[in-house]
C-alpha cells in the first residue's frame, strides 16, 4: 500500500467518522454530491450550554429570567448544577449575541433572549 493510498483511506475513515458523530447529535447534515459536512445554523452548543440553548429554542427567555428560574428549569429536565457552573454557559450565550442580561437597581440580573 503506497502513501497515497493511506492516506486516502485515513481521510475516507476520519469523514465516516465524522458523519456518524454528526448524525448522531443532530447538528450537522451531509452533502451526499461534495462529500462535505455541512452546519446547521444555530446548532453546535453541547452540554449544559446545549440545554440552555434547548431551552431558549424552547421560548424559555421569552419573558426575563434569573438564574435560579433556570437553575429549577434544568433541575425539572435532570441537570442539577449549582449557579456558578452555570454562569458561563450564560456568559457564551451573551458573548454570541444569543441571550442578554439587565439588572434592576435592585436584584438579580435577568437574563432574555434577544
Amino acid at each position: 500500500m503506497t502513501n497515497q493510498q493511506i492516506i486516502d483511506q485515513i481521510e475516507s475513515l476520519l469523514a465516516q467518522l465524522k458523519q456518524s458523530l454528526n448524525t448522531w447529535n443532530g447538528n450537522s447534515r451531509h452533502d451526499n454530491k461534495n462529500h462535505q459536512l455541512i452546519s446547521k445554523p444555530g446548532r453546535g452548543f453541547y452540554g449544559l450550554t446545549g440545554n440552555i440553548y434547548e431551552l431558549l429554542e424552547g421560548g424559555f427567555f421569552n419573558d426575563p429570567k434569573t438564574i435560579s428560574d433556570l437553575q429549577k428549569k434544568l433541575k425539572d429536565r435532570g441537570v442539577n448544577r449549582p449557579t456558578t457552573t452555570i454562569m458561563p454557559s450564560l456568559k457564551l450565550l451573551i458573548d454570541k449575541k444569543i441571550l442578554d442580561r439587565n439588572k434592576p437597581d435592585k436584584g438579580l440580573y435577568n437574563y432574555f433572549k434577544r
